[in-house]
């Protein structure tokens, strides 16, 4: 048994280190969104903050942040356009820039979130004493800012937008159906690269592969809520 645990833990440590090296640090510049569009040609500070969001979002690769608009910034915004499901036009409107500015918040939560690895599991715990699936949920995002209900898996998985697989982005959420098939009753923070985040009874707050022989046959499908 308890070469078990130290099984169970070194993987822990490994997975927990593979996942944290994919998420950016806290951005430099402000999540905030502004009520004026951004666009080619433009040139203001703007633009750097906004050429440094997508940057530590992953879209926008150039070394520095120019201030300029050019065509590099607009493939960028595209690339979050068509990963966040929202009109490809290149145009950092007031929705494009809200979007952005979310999901620097659910980067931050998912940075934040792994400071929680193996607080034990507890049945209707919200709180770093112990938590349960949704309570895990609605504590990091209360802690962030980001107000949200404290209820159920199955009340979460009626909430928000779908999002494909293909389309999932760190901070979404993920679904599953343990005890019933086809009843929702189990829900995670995905991470990337197919790993997601969630209070298990085995092991308390622990990262999971989606793709797992335990997993995949129980996933329902994923929302963002935020």
């Amino acid at each position: 048994m308890f070469k078990q645990k130290l099984i169970l833990a070194a993987a822990a440590m490994l997975m927990t280190a593979s996942v944290s090296s994919m998420m950016p640090t806290t951005p430099a510049y402000a999540a905030t969104a502004t009520s004026s569009s951004l666009s080619q040609g433009m040139s203001s500070n703007s633009v750097t903050s906004l050429q440094a969001n997508l940057k530590t979002l992953g879209f926008f690769t150039y070394p520095t942040n120019t201030g300029y608009f050019g065509t590099i910034t607009t493939q960028a915004v595209k690339d979050f356009q068509k990963a966040y499901s929202l009109p490809v036009t290149g145009v950092a409107d007031a929705a494009t820039q809200t979007s952005i500015a979310h999901a620097l918040t659910k980067r931050t939560i998912m940075n934040d979130a792994m400071n929680y690895v193996h607080v034990p599991y507890l049945w209707g715990g919200s709180s770093p004493t112990g938590f349960d699936c949704s309570g895990f949920i609605y504590y990091m995002f209360q802690t962030h800012g980001v107000s949200i209900a404290r209820t159920t898996s199955a009340a979460l998985y009626g909430m928000g937008t779908s999002v494909a697989t293909a389309n999932l982005q760190p901070g979404d959420l993920v679904f599953f159906a343990i005890a019933t098939p086809g009843v929702v009753d189990h829900v995670g923070f995905y991470m990337g690269n197919g790993q997601f985040l969630s209070a298990t009874r085995s092991a308390g707050i622990y990262p999971q592969s989606m793709n797992s022989s335990y997993w995949g046959p129980k996933y329902m499908g994923a929302k963002r809520v935020y």
